[in-house]
């Protein structure tokens, strides 16, 4: 038989008519909703000038937290965003299912959790919402008449409370400007001493002897020094999106070693917003806190990024779960600075390693050099090649570069003009590369290139002696000795293909994807003739390619050159 809260609820209302303040209101309404509908986590928000703020929360290990100054949502981790605005448009309650809780970060079992959000209308107004999240919707669901009752009754007691609450804040701070004027001295005194012992702390992270000595020192400098419970250093590999530790405290405060902790980098708001903001400390109230991925308490979590130029290489991680300590504006400010002077440190520190290292093999060969001399000149060959390779190879795509294909061309040009042999070329371009980055992005753009450019690169590699080249942006150029002017026709379709293969989405052209515009010509050098021509004759083809409609190839050949001219005499005359 159902278990009916009719009377319960009734009672609660009755309850709650006899708190003596808004605290005890609050904890009296979420503590009897907790236990008598199974609601495990439980949200009150109310309006208060012209914006939605967090009043009290209810976790489900029993830990209530009430807000004297109501929080900012953007300061509060436990209601989804797109439910409150679904909420605000209908002004009728929203449940969805989801995982794991909204607040979780780490969430090893899949469970189905219901997330529910109730607006409190009061006049065909909302005044507040209630957002809880359960495991079960049973009771809730056998009682919702009396639950949404509730609702509407205590609406005119949320309205009442807050009125009262803003009147004796308003009375008080009238009379404490006194004792205001105080508080803002002892906290100026209070970030000038952190400034002094934030400047200790950088002095001790430029002595540390190596990364592993780094680390260490940020952590318990950082607790030490900064006034801050606990604290981890985690490195980032953006390209494999995955994460690592290196030392961080544990529940009790101690110093432990993380290396051990490796993950893919969570998905999660707070995550996702402190990795893509530089010189921002990430705070969020009502936060778990965790020890690897079990957690282990709640309170503010701050994420503070660490950059090298726009490469992200980790992020401090820092929380108040042993004192339970409100975070200062100034200490946020310290955590700051705190994170860019580590990461600054870590960059150094690399770099230095990185050089101790190669100085370390340069002394070893040199050893190696000075007894076998033969050895040393080969070595210094390869050393000089390997230089050499680097300065003709593209930053961005890793195939050669603009440098090496014009030293290759002449080259190239000379031997076929000796042996009296076809000399191939393909200038290729990306379609409408421009509008790929205005509306994806650069970062986005950069690893379409080189997608490209490893792809063609491939295929032209098949051929002997070919070489691929970035020519300049978005621009080509492949070179291919002794090639017919069939064969070279053949290469242009498959790379076409190759590219269409990708599948990189491009809404900016017909297809619907990234494709190429190629020119191709093939010439046997004659007397007096330079290797301009042959670039200038895939040129004319890459643009009637691209005047035709893109995406394909257009061979150039001299009969067409020699049409045209004739045209343009025939037509002066």
């Amino acid at each position: 038989m159902p278990f009916k809260l009719n009377d319960e609820l009734d009672k609660l209302v009755d309850t709650l008519a006899r708190q003596a303040n808004m605290e005890r209101w609050c904890h009296r309404l979420l503590s009897e909703l907790h236990h008598t509908l199974d609601l495990s986590y439980l949200t009150l928000l109310v309006e208060q000038e012209g914006q939605t703020r967090v009043l009290a929360s209810w976790m489900g290990n029993e830990e209530f937290k009430y807000y004297l100054h109501p929080l900012s949502l953007t300061n509060y981790n436990g209601v989804p965003p797109e439910h409150l605005e679904e909420v605000r448009q209908t002004r009728r309650a929203v449940t969805r299912t989801a995982h794991k809780p909204f607040k979780a970060i780490w969430n090893e079992q899949s469970l189905q959790w219901q997330r529910i959000l109730f607006p409190i209308i009061m006049h065909d107004k909302a005044v507040a919402y209630l957002y809880a999240e359960t495991l079960s919707l049973e009771r809730l669901t056998q009682n919702l008449a009396a639950f949404e009752r509730v609702l509407l009754l205590i609406a005119s007691d949320i309205s009442v409370h807050m009125l009262r609450e803003e009147a004796l804040t308003h009375n008080i701070s009238r009379r404490s400007v006194e004792a205001e004027l105080e508080v803002r001295n002892y906290s100026l005194r209070e970030y000038l001493s952190l400034l002094k012992q934030l400047h200790e702390v950088t002095l001790a992270l430029a002595e540390s002897v190596d990364l592993d000595n780094l680390y260490r020192t940020a952590i318990t400098l950082g607790r030490k020094k900064l006034g801050i419970d606990r604290l981890a250093v985690f490195l980032t590999d953006m390209q494999q999106y995955t994460m690592q530790g290196t030392y961080g405290t544990d529940p009790d405060g101690e110093i432990v070693s993380r290396y051990s902790f490796s993950s893919d980098i969570p998905d999660h708001p707070l995550v996702h917003e402190a990795l893509s903001r530089k010189d921002v400390v990430v705070v969020k109230e009502n936060a778990p806190l965790y020890f690897g991925t079990q957690q282990v308490g709640t309170g503010w979590n701050a994420m503070i990024s660490m950059w090298n130029g726009d490469e992200c290489i980790g992020w401090v991680a820092a929380d108040n779960l042993i004192s339970q300590r409100s975070l200062t504006e100034h200490q946020k400010e310290i955590m700051k600075l705190f994170g860019a002077a580590l990461g600054q440190q870590i960059v150094i520190k690399r770099s230095h390693e990185a050089l101790t290292r190669l100085n370390a093999e340069l002394e070893q060969r040199v050893q190696q050099r000075m007894q076998e001399l033969q050895q040393t000149n080969k070595a210094l060959e390869e050393a000089n090649r390997r230089l050499e390779a680097w300065s003709m190879q593209d930053g961005l795509t890793g195939v050669a570069n603009r440098r090496f294909f014009d030293l290759t061309l002449k080259r190239y040009w000379q031997v076929a003009a000796r042996k009296q042999l076809p000399l191939s070329i393909i200038i290729l371009d990306v379609d409408h590369f421009k509008a790929f980055n205005d509306t994806y992005g650069h970062q986005r753009g950069d690893v379409c290139l080189k997608q490209v450019a490893v792809t063609l690169e491939n295929l032209a590699e098949k051929h002997e002696k070919a070489i691929f080249s970035r020519y300049g942006g978005e621009e080509f150029v492949c070179l291919l000795p002794n090639m017919s002017a069939e064969a070279l026709s053949g290469l242009a379709g498959e790379m076409l293909a190759a590219i269409s293969q990708l599948g990189i989405p491009h809404t900016g052209t017909r297809e619907g994807i990234i494709t190429i515009s190629l020119g191709l010509y093939t010439r046997t050098p004659v007397e007096d003739a330079q290797e301009e021509v042959l670039l200038a004759g895939a040129d004319q083809g890459l643009y009637l390619a691209k005047q035709r409609g893109r995406n394909q190839y257009f061979q150039w050949d001299d009969a067409i050159a020699v049409e045209k001219e004739y045209q343009g005499a025939h037509i002066s005359s």
